[in-house]
Parts: C-alpha cells; sequence; structure tokens
C-alpha cells in the first residue's frame, strides 16, 4: 500500500475534527448544560426568578432586581416562587445531588425528605427566614398574606406514640411578622384560593386528641373545631373565599375497604359543621355509596357543593383459598373497550365516582352522573348553572381502528332544575366550556367545521364553514380526519370565540353570527399565535399579544393586535420568540429570544416596542466550543416539487474541503429553523451542536408523504436531497450516517434496505414488520395499533386485508437481505409505544443474515431513556458507533464483545478495543 493511501483515512478524520485552540463538545459537557426553568416576574415587575438546572448536578435560583441588575444566589433551592404580592420569595433547600446518592447507595433514601428546609425571603430587606425539615408548603394562589407547612412533630416521644406515620406538625404563618399557629398531627390541609384562610385534618392521638377537621382564619387568632370524632375523614375541601367547607367522614371500622361516607358541610357563621346526608337519601341510586375517591369541591361561589357517588364494586378475595381460583381474563370481541385498555386504565376505573351535587343553599341534593351518562364537565373555576354529560362507550370500539375522537351522547344538566337536556348523538370532537359556562364548543372533524351550544337557548349554531375559511390542518397527509388550528380562548362575557386557521385569528360569534379575520396573515405568509399575558383572566381581553413566524423565511416575531383590528409588528428578525409574561400590577415584560447560536435567556422591558433587556446568561461557556451554524437548504426532489430542509454546517466551514454527514429527521422540521438545540444528552436524537463542534455537516430534509406509501415518500424526499448536497461537493460520498428513533427509526431502517449509501445506520424504536405491529398493543395506552397504520403515522390507509402488498412493501424486516450497512438499533424492553419485539425481530433477522448490527436495551426504560445516566451512556455509544465508521476513530470495545449479562451494571465497554 502506498503512503498516500495509508494517510488519507488519518488526513480525512483530521480535517474533519476542530482545528487546534477549538473545542468540541462532550457528552460530560453536556451533562453540565444549563436549562432556564420557572421564570417569573413579581407582582409589581420589581425582580425576576428563574433557576438554572444542568442535566446531572443540582439548580441554582437567581433573583434579579430589575432596576439595578443586583442578583442573590441560591443554590439547591428548588420550586423558587414568589408570592402572590410579590414581596416574598418561596423555595425548598433540597440535599445535594451528591448527598442524595449517598443516602440512596446507604439504602436510606426515606431520610433524605427529612433534609429539606423551607426559605422564605423578604425581597425588600433581604432577610431570610429557615424552616427545617419542611414536608409539604402551600401558599394561596390569590392571596399574599400566609403560608402553611408541615413539619416534624415536636411532641415528647412518650407522646407521639400512636401517631399515624404521615401525620406532622402543621404551621401557619404570617409573611409580615412572626404570628404563627400550630396543629399537631394533621395528614392533610388546604387552603383557600383568594383569602389567607386554611382547613386541616387531624388524626386521632390516643385520648390527647380525636380526629377532626379544624379552620383557622388569622384574624380570628385561634383554630375553630368544625367536627370531631368521626374513625374516618377524607376529601377536605374550601370554597375559593374560604367561606365554606365541605369533607367526608364514616363510622366504618379501618378493615372495610369501601366505607360508606357522610357529606358534611360549613358556613361561615356556623358553629360546627353538619352533616348533610343523615336523613332522607331517595335521591342515592340503590346500592350506590358517597365515596372519598373524589374530594368535594365549591362552584365560585358555593352555593354548589359537589361530591362523588358509586356502586360497592366485586373485591379481591385475599384469603388461603383464592390461590385455588383461576386467574384468568375473558376477552370478547364486543368489548366496547380492549382488554389490554381496560387493565390500562384499572385504577382509575376502581376510583371512578359518580358526580353528585349539594345545593347549599336549598339544602337538597341530586345525582347529575349516571351509567347512562357517565361522564361530567364542569366550566373552570365552578362557574355557570350547568354540567355537561357525556358518554363515549357506544362509540370506543370504532376508536381502536380509527383513532380518535370517537362519538359521543351529550346531555347538559341544569344545576338549578335538575332537568337533563340531550344535545347530541355520535358527535366527535373535543367538547369544551366557555370562562362564564354559557357554551360548549367543539370542532367536528369529520364535518371540518366549529360548533357551540348555548345552554341558555338549548340550541346549536355552526361557528365556521368551509365556505368561510380553512380551520383543518392544510398540510394533514395522514389518511385521517385532519386535526383544527385550535382556539386562542373566549372574549369577555363569552362574547365570541377567537379561532385560528392556519395563518389567522378570526373572532366567531357563538350564536351562529358573523365570522371577522382579525390579522391578514394569510396574504403575507404570516402565522400569527396569541400569547396570554394574563393567566388570571380567563377571557381574552384588547390589546392582543401575537406572536408570529413568515413561512419565506422562517423569521420569527412579535405584534400587537388592537380592538380596531390593526396588528403593529413589535419585533422581527431571524429568531422564534416566546415564554412571554407579563408582572400582574406594572409594565414590565419578560420573554425569550432565541436561535441556533442564541440560547434563549430572559429578556426584560417595559415597552415591548423595545427590544428587551438580556438578564440571563445561563451558559457563559457556550462561547468556548464550536458551535457551527444552521442555514435552509431547499431542493428539487424527484417529482419536481421544491423541498426544504436544514443544513447545520460546522464552525469554520470550508466549502472547498469535505465533511462527513449525518443525515437525522422525522416528518417535517424546517419550521424550527431558528430553535436553539441546547447541548444536553438527548434521549432518542443526536444532538446537533455536539456533532457539528465535532466536524459534522447534519442534514434534516422535510418528507411529504403519499399515502399507502411512507417509506417509499422517505426515499425520495431524503435521497433527492442527499443527491442535491453531493452535488454540492462538500460532503465525503464515503462518510454519510443516518439516525432516526421511533417514526424516524422506521424510515432509516427502510432506506438502510434500499440503498447502499450510508456508512453506518442509528435506528431506535422502529417498526420494521407493519404486520406484526398492525396486530400489537401500545402498551402504554392498551390501544390496539391499528389505528397508527389505517388513519395516522404510518399512513397505510387500510387494514392488511384491504392492501397486504402495502404492508409488506412498507416493512423493512422483509427486505433484510438487501442490508450492507452496519444498523445500531435502540429499543427498551418497558417500550410503550413501540413493542420492543420489533427491535428483537430485525436484530434476529439481520443476525440469522451476517449482517453487523448491535442492539441496545435500557432494562426498565420506556420509548427512549429517561435516566440520566441511560441517556449519557446513549449519546456515548451512538457518538463511538458514528465516530468509528464515518471517522475513523477507534472501535469501542462493546463493538467488538458488547456488555454481557455478567457484566452489565459491571463493565461498559466503552475503552478502545485492545486496551
Amino acid at each position: 500500500m502506498q503512503l498516500r493511501d495509508r494517510l488519507l483515512p488519518f488526513l480525512l478524520t483530521l480535517f474533519a475534527l476542530p482545528l487546534v485552540g477549538q473545542r468540541a463538545i462532550t457528552v460530560e459537557d453536556m451533562q453540565a448544560w444549563n436549562e432556564i426553568q420557572g421564570e417569573a416576574v413579581s407582582a409589581d415587575g420589581s425582580h425576576v426568578v428563574y433557576s438554572l438546572v444542568p442535566d446531572v448536578g443540582d439548580p441554582v435560583a437567581i433573583v434579579r432586581r430589575v432596576a439595578d441588575g443586583s442578583e442573590k444566589q441560591f443554590a439547591r433551592l428548588h420550586d423558587a416562587r414568589f408570592t402572590y404580592d410579590g414581596k416574598y420569595l418561596l423555595g425548598t433547600l433540597k440535599p445535594s445531588r451528591d448527598t442524595v446518592l449517598h443516602y440512596k447507595r446507604k439504602e436510606e433514601a426515606k431520610k433524605l425528605k427529612a433534609m429539606d428546609t423551607l426559605l422564605v425571603w423578604n425581597l425588600a430587606t433581604q432577610a431570610a427566614e429557615l424552616y427545617p425539615e419542611v414536608y409539604e408548603v402551600k401558599t394561596s394562589e390569590r392571596s399574599g398574606d400566609i403560608f402553611a407547612y408541615t413539619t416534624a412533630s415536636l411532641l415528647p416521644d412518650s407522646l407521639a406514640k400512636g401517631l399515624d406515620e404521615d401525620a406532622r406538625r402543621l404551621v401557619v404563618r404570617r409573611f409580615a411578622n412572626q404570628d404563627s399557629f400550630y396543629l399537631e398531627g394533621v395528614v392533610d390541609f388546604q387552603l383557600a384560593r383568594d383569602q389567607p384562610i386554611v382547613v386541616a385534618q387531624r388524626t386521632k392521638k390516643d385520648s390527647t386528641w380525636s380526629t377532626g377537621i379544624l379552620r383557622v382564619d388569622p384574624t380570628d387568632l385561634e383554630w375553630q373545631t368544625l367536627s370531631s370524632g368521626f374513625p374516618r375523614y377524607g376529601g377536605l375541601n374550601l370554597s375559593y373565599d374560604g367561606e365554606h367547607v365541605g369533607f367526608l367522614s364514616s363510622d366504618a371500622d379501618e378493615d372495610e375497604k369501601q366505607p360508606p361516607y357522610v357529606l358534611h358541610y360549613w358556613t361561615a357563621g356556623r358553629d360546627s359543621a353538619f352533616v348533610t346526608t343523615d336523613r332522607d337519601m331517595d335521591w342515592l341510586p340503590s346500592g350506590y355509596r358517597i365515596s372519598d375517591d373524589r374530594r368535594p369541591s365549591f362552584s365560585e361561589d358555593g352555593s354548589y357543593l359537589f361530591f362523588g357517588t358509586t356502586p360497592r364494586r366485586p373485591e379481591l378475595d385475599t384469603n388461603d383459598i383464592s390461590s385455588e381460583l383461576a386467574d384468568v381474563e375473558v376477552w370478547t370481541t364486543e368489548d366496547p373497550l380492549l382488554y389490554t385498555r381496560q387493565n390500562n386504565t384499572l385504577d382509575q376505573d376502581r376510583r371512578f365516582t359518580y358526580l353528585a351535587v349539594y345545593r347549599t343553599t336549598q339544602d337538597e341534593f341530586e345525582q347529575i352522573a349516571t351509567p347512562e351518562m357517565p361522564e361530567a364537565s364542569l366550566p373552570d373555576d365552578g362557574k355557570g348553572s350547568h354540567v355537561l354529560l357525556y358518554n363515549e362507550s357506544p362509540y370506543s370500539k370504532e376508536t381502536m381502528w380509527t383513532g380518535g375522537p370517537g362519538g359521543r351522547d351529550v346531555w347538559i344538566f341544569d344545576l338549578q332544575t335538575g332537568e337533563r337536556t340531550p344535545v347530541l348523538e355520535g358527535e366527535p370532537g373535543y367538547f369544551q366550556w366557555s370562562p362564564e359556562g354559557h357554551y360548549i364548543s367543539w370542532y367536528n372533524p369529520v364535518d371540518t367545521v366549529y360548533r357551540a351550544y348555548d345552554v341558555r337557548r338549548k340550541e346549536i349554531n355552526d361557528l365556521t364553514t368551509n365556505e368561510t375559511g380553512i380551520f383543518y390542518d392544510e398540510l394533514n397527509d395522514r389518511p385521517m380526519d385532519p386535526y383544527p388550528y385550535g382556539t386562542a380562548g373566549w372574549t369577555e362575557n363569552d362574547e365570541s370565540l377567537i379561532i385560528y386557521d392556519r395563518y389567522d385569528l378570526w373572532e366567531v360569534d357563538p350564536r351562529g353570527g358573523e365570522a371577522t379575520r382579525l390579522t391578514n396573515g394569510r396574504e403575507d405568509g404570516i402565522s400569527y399565535r396569541f400569547q396570554d399575558l394574563n393567566p388570571e383572566q380567563a377571557a381574552v381581553t384588547y390589546p392582543l399579544l401575537l406572536v408570529f413566524q413568515r413561512d419565506a423565511d422562517y423569521f420569527g416575531g412579535y405584534a400587537r393586535l388592537d380592538e380596531e383590528e390593526d396588528v403593529t409588528q413589535l419585533e422581527a428578525g431571524p429568531y422564534s420568540f416566546g415564554h412571554f409574561s407579563k408582572a400582574r400590577n406594572g409594565e414590565k415584560y419578560l420573554y425569550t429570544r432565541e436561535s441556533y447560536t442564541e440560547f434563549p435567556n430572559l429578556r426584560v422591558t417595559e415597552r415591548l416596542e423595545d427590544v428587551g433587556e438580556v438578564i440571563s446568561d445561563a451558559n457563559p461557556q457556550q462561547g468556548d466550543f464550536d458551535w457551527g451554524t444552521i442555514e435552509e437548504y431547499n431542493w428539487i426532489d424527484h417529482e419536481g416539487r421544491e423541498l426544504r430542509g436544514l443544513l447545520v454546517k460546522p464552525a469554520d466551514f470550508d466549502s472547498t474541503r469535505q465533511y462527513p454527514m449525518l443525515v437525522n429527521y422525522y416528518e417535517r422540521s424546517s419550521e424550527g429553523l431558528y430553535r436553539h438545540r441546547t447541548p444536553q444528552p438527548g434521549r432518542s436524537s443526536i444532538n446537533y451542536p455536539h456533532y457539528a463542534s465535532r466536524g459534522y455537516v447534519i442534514f434534516n430534509p422535510d418528507v411529504i408523504y403519499r399515502e399507502g406509501y411512507p417509506g417509499e415518500s422517505a426515499y425520495n424526499c431524503v435521497m433527492s436531497g442527499i443527491s442535491s448536497l453531493l452535488q454540492e461537493g462538500f460532503i465525503d460520498k464515503e462518510r454519510i450516517g443516518m439516525q432516526g428513533h421511533s417514526w424516524g427509526g422506521y424510515q432509516a431502517a427502510y432506506l438502510a434496505t434500499k440503498t447502499d449509501l450510508f456508512a453506518a445506520i442509528e435506528s431506535g424504536a422502529p417498526v420494521v414488520n407493519m404486520f406484526s405491529a398492525y396486530g400489537g398493543i401500545r402498551w402504554g395506552s392498551g390501544r390496539s395499533r391499528q389505528f397508527q397504520y389505517e388513519r395516522t403515522q404510518s399512513r397505510i390507509g387500510g387494514t392488511i386485508w384491504e392492501y397486504p402488498l402495502r404492508y409488506i412493501e412498507n416493512s423493512p424486516l422483509f427486505f433484510t437481505d438487501k442490508i450492507n450497512t452496519p444498523i445500531l438499533i435502540l429499543h427498551n424492553d418497558a417500550d410503550g409505544a413501540v413493542p420492543w419485539y420489533q427491535g428483537i425481530e430485525w436484530f434476529t433477522a439481520l443476525r440469522r443474515l451476517g449482517k453487523p448490527a448491535w442492539f441496545l436495551n435500557y432494562r426498565g426504560e420506556p420509548h427512549w431513556p429517561l435516566k440520566a445516566p441511560n441517556r449519557a451512556d446513549f449519546q456515548t455509544r451512538m457518538a463511538q458507533f458514528f465516530d468509528y465508521f464515518l471517522l475513523d476513530a477507534p472501535k469501542p470495545k462493546w463493538m467488538n464483545e458488547g456488555v454481557s449479562p455478567l457484566q452489565r451494571g459491571i463493565e461498559q465497554n466503552l475503552e478502545p478495543a485492545g486496551e
């Protein structure tokens, strides 16, 4: 061999790697990269809080004073948040990650909870109060006066004996002073949403005190006992203003598994609560009981107290003789739900209750839901005087192959009169209440129209037609009824509903009147979407803040829409904008701007017309690494269509050189051109900056599908894009790899059977045999997989009996003998989306045919590895796999020897082979 031939692989590797002085991103670097979480602005806009959270390590909460930029950092502070009035910061100081690992290794993890410390920090004085050994902390959602927490009991050991293991000392404190109220033996407590009022459930302590329900209003300076003496209590709750309290109790023995409960009610002015269900119970269906599986809840004004009833259900025989009983499942084809689906919802079904109501002002009961109309939906915040009832069981069977949503029979229940009004029969859609409870709206995917039901007029109105506009997904290429673009919300007093089409916002009259287009995005190719700056307010009010994206170049921006339907663009550019929030009582706005190279750091401004000041620097180390660039790439495919994709190039890209390339795609991704890719060890995909920093070009092509031929569609789009890139001259044809997961993994597997262009392929959780997968189960939901092939992502468009050839042609398993590319398969044994036997079928076929392949299974993990060590391990092995075949890097030991059952958890074999 000539010297030139021996040096060529070395030189190619050298050219592909970063130059001297530049640094590539490693897996360890990615584990230290921060994300920003929990960002919020205080009520008056004077402070901002956020947390820097690495993939591996401890969070750091940062509070910034907006006026002068001064900051205070709190290491290991979790759930950092402002009080409602914005005067204090709360959070829990937790043990470090190293401490957690230490105690877990010693199998003493239970001790960790006792190490949590509550921090209360005064923003004005910067004084901190620490409260050790805190178990649970609550504040009123819309009141900043008090906080409550449970901590270890301070009773002497002689008195603490006999307390329930979960019983704690409850402490209620004022923020403004050191006033506090405490209660021993508490197992549950709740705070009113709008007022500083607390209710607590106390467990029995011998003769020291009895079980009971107590309430405290700090202005009264003492606990008020609402009830005591019942063996069991549960379901404690109170109204938003704290003026009404509801709870359950039972006289049944502790061994009773389905005890009958009674409902208690207390209202302001009474000395104690009274049992509401101790008299005529004709309203309760025969054989039913009040259940503690549903916590009672109040309507907004406290006039209705909702709770749950349930029939007595069969119980599992726990006697010894039960071992002599057959343990068998009996499936029938007439079951509304597949048996696996029933198994998946078994715990939920065992706790299912039928909604009932107690009219507090009339002292009357009504059973609302029944087995014929079992599901109940209330308006948000308990507004209105109606309940939506529905039954989807008659239509559930067909959703196993059609997907969803299925049909529903719908009724409206009038809380004032008890009248049930039939509204719809077999209507598909997801139904939602308007904020004030005057309307129910939904989208019918079959008719592709929005509809609304007026509960006062008892009439149904079509809100849109296909002549009005196109409110369904225009780009849908699946053999299914298309999804809608969604809604922005309702205007004040339920006057109108704002609906999206692909580009614009439309204001429609729920009474079936005129539909008005509010923006002109379609003409300009700009898609507008609403950003809610006041989540407490249910209604959408003008002016509206809109974010937008342009079709032509994917530039993002934001704009203001005023009541006169004028759109004012405030900022635009090669970025993506999001995470908008506003100070409740001040003109301070918080948002993010990002691009491929720009991390979405926080920005703050007093005027949205001005570019916000950057107030965070989550990852200053980014400048130390070779990041690369991203651009849109366009080409003409074999059918003459202009396609779009993403092209990532290494730093200091030189078009006269040749680079290794990784192809990674799913369906359509080009719209994410200006999305930042934070370097983190991902669960399923390659990280673009990680590979670009190491000299790879990355190509992500959009795929347009033809019904019945998803594999061929992917081949045509992807291969035409690669051919176009090869003509550019900067891609090394001998060093192209491909990576995909789930649907992307399937497409990678399919292409492996059709071309030898790729030097290496990683395919995660792929479906390779559509015949066996068609009859399989999505174990995460218990659903049959048939719908996926007939109607949704797999796009076959029919059954295996209608189109057997389509199933064969689109199944890589049947063409595995054509594969000559080394394959790395990731498929975990707890995958609830794609049966892991698909990965095994493919691996055993590759093994039988003598093809080079490796199989990774992260035991107990679902569709992707989620645990940090497993994600890091996967990213490490995948990088070693591609580097070996595309960069001539040393071959790792695991690719020669695997990791045997004897080595698992002991030796990882990540070092180069031969060492």
